[in-house]
């Protein structure tokens, strides 16, 4: 009897252990966001997914999505109940949960209704008892806003003035004229304004001078989307006639201006035959930039400079030299650590500059798709900030088949060629960052004058993936004049930021791809 009463006593003390394992395992989980940013359309809905790691049923945890603040929060529930007292006022009644999976602890709020204001970052918190973990979710907002409209008026010297406007559109859209040829117009004028709903409304200007264009279309387009609208307008032929006694005035002062300059040629042809053996000798225009360029080169201390593994994000992988970098699909698995970037595929180099003047060059070759330039060294590694000179960034780049400034509105950068290798040129006392093509020694952009403070360091960033890197130049390579370098496509030893890292999943070529927005056909300029 004793020998029964203690086998069963055993048994239940193991069906209790068995019962209790789960709950020993719930105790140690980890909470996994996606990958990467959730693109969303205004006025559509949104699901924001977190998983639990390992998948163990979350039915009785504690489950928080909040912003900046932990409360009041996007969507709240605990003991299995939504906490409505606890959700932001914006929320209320917008917000659901998805728990079709729970059970294997696979979570997701539902957004219904998309606004801009819902763009941002987004926390998922999960607790069990004293045991808690978070991950973080990206929701990107993109609107497409109306179709543009152009209002024509004609000006009294006979110039045509055109604006384009368009509504609710989110982020700031792309403006550009063209006529059906491909020829651009820049806008005399351009402004972007939201309204109370975070919508942005466009307006530019232009003002046509020859009377040869009949037609003229104005495109907005959504750089997240990938897609833009187009209106397009006829110059009526009335309109030219008016232009034509100003020409038959200037015809005549240019006639004029002839006879008057006719009786002084015959003085002036003895000193203009005496200075022609002078003239030439003398260089062309191009030719005096270049040497400027190899003087400068030669005066500004060119530096050495090297990648900084610690600063890079984990898509890029490091060449052993620390002087090449490419950018590829898969991720590797590195420290955290705050000098790191982990959201835009950028690194930084390992020198800083606080005084004086300094010069390297980056050779880009033909890849696509790559941003270059200066930066403080304290600016945000974390989240989305736009790079331009108020958030700390002075840099150009090359996006699909435009090469811009980033300025707050990105200045297009109408270059006669495209650079195969780009001078960089920093002059920290008078406030001075310029880019220079190496390839022909024309200048590319200056950035106003500002004042530093603080260190600064060399910026380098790749938004498409491709064997083909880019790579900063030696200095001994900088200073021989302006030249025009082969790719780097024969740099076969590369070595990932930690023994940790994935194989590359990139092919062959450059593919124009953003984990931002989904592969499209090319529609033409960002």
């Amino acid at each position: 009897m004793t020998v029964f009463r203690s086998s069963c006593l055993l048994s239940c003390l193991l069906i209790f252990i068995l019962l209790q394992l789960p709950e020993l395992d719930a105790a140690h989980f980890d909470v996994i966001g996606p990958p990467e940013p959730i693109l969303a359309v205004v006025g559509e809905d949104a699901e924001l997914p977190c998983r639990l790691s390992p998948n163990v049923s979350a039915e009785r945890m504690e489950l928080r999505w909040f912003r900046k603040k932990v409360s009041p929060a996007v969507f709240v529930r605990r003991e299995g109940r939504e906490q409505a007292g606890e959700q932001m006022p914006e929320y209320r009644g917008r917000v659901t949960l998805v728990e079709d999976d729970i059970a294997a602890g696979h979570v997701a709020v539902r957004i219904q209704g998309v606004k801009a204001s819902d763009d941002g970052e987004y926390r998922c918190f999960f607790r069990q008892d004293e045991n808690y973990e978070e991950a973080i979710v990206h929701l990107k907002v993109a609107a497409l806003g109306s179709d543009p409209q152009i209002h024509m008026e004609v000006q009294e010297s006979g110039e045509i003035q055109l604006e384009c406007t368009s509504m609710g559109w989110y982020p700031e859209p792309w403006v550009q004229w063209r006529t059906p040829k491909g020829e651009e117009f820049p806008s005399m004028s351009e402004s972007k304004s939201p309204n109370e709903e975070g919508l942005f409304t466009v307006a530019a200007s232009v003002i046509i001078r020859d009377p040869s264009v009949k037609n003229v279309s104005c495109y907005v387009r959504n750089l997240l989307l990938g897609q833009e609208k187009e209106v397009e307008i006829s110059i009526p032929a009335p309109f030219f006639p008016k232009l034509i006694p100003w020409m038959v005035v200037v015809a005549v002062v240019l006639v004029v201006v002839g006879l008057l300059t006719i009786g002084s040629i015959f003085f002036t042809w003895r000193l203009y035959k005496e200075r022609s053996r002078q003239r030439r000798g003398e260089i062309s225009t191009k030719q005096k930039l270049l040497e400027e360029l190899k003087w400068k080169k030669a005066t500004l201390h060119a530096v050495d400079v090297t990648l900084d593994p610690d600063t890079a994000h984990p898509h890029l992988f490091l060449y052993e030299d620390s002087k090449s970098v490419r950018l590829e699909d898969s991720r590797q698995k590195l420290p955290e650590k705050p000098e790191r970037f982990d959201s835009w595929p950028c690194v930084l180099g390992r020198e800083t500059f606080t005084s004086g003047r300094h010069y390297w060059e980056v050779e880009v070759g033909d890849r696509t798709d790559w941003a270059i330039g200066v930066c403080r060294e304290n600016v945000m590694k974390k989240g989305f900030d736009p790079m331009t000179p108020e958030n700390g960034f002075w840099a150009v780049e090359l996006y699909g088949n435009g090469y811009w400034a980033l300025t707050p509105l990105r200045t297009p950068l109408p270059l006669a060629g495209p650079p195969r290798r780009v001078g960089i040129f920093l002059d920290y006392e008078s406030g001075d960052i310029s880019f220079y093509n190496m390839t022909d020694g024309s200048h590319i952009y200056s950035f106003p004058s500002a004042s530093f403070s603080g260190p600064l360091r060399p910026f380098f960033c790749l938004w498409s993936c491709g064997k083909k890197p880019l790579t900063i130049c030696p200095i001994t390579d900088g200073l021989e004049g302006v030249t025009v370098v082969a790719d780097a496509k024969d740099l076969s030893k590369e070595i990932p930021l930690s023994p940790m890292g994935g194989e590359s999943a990139s092919g062959d070529t450059d593919t124009l791809h953003s984990k931002l927005i989904p592969t499209q056909p090319s529609q033409g300029v960002p």
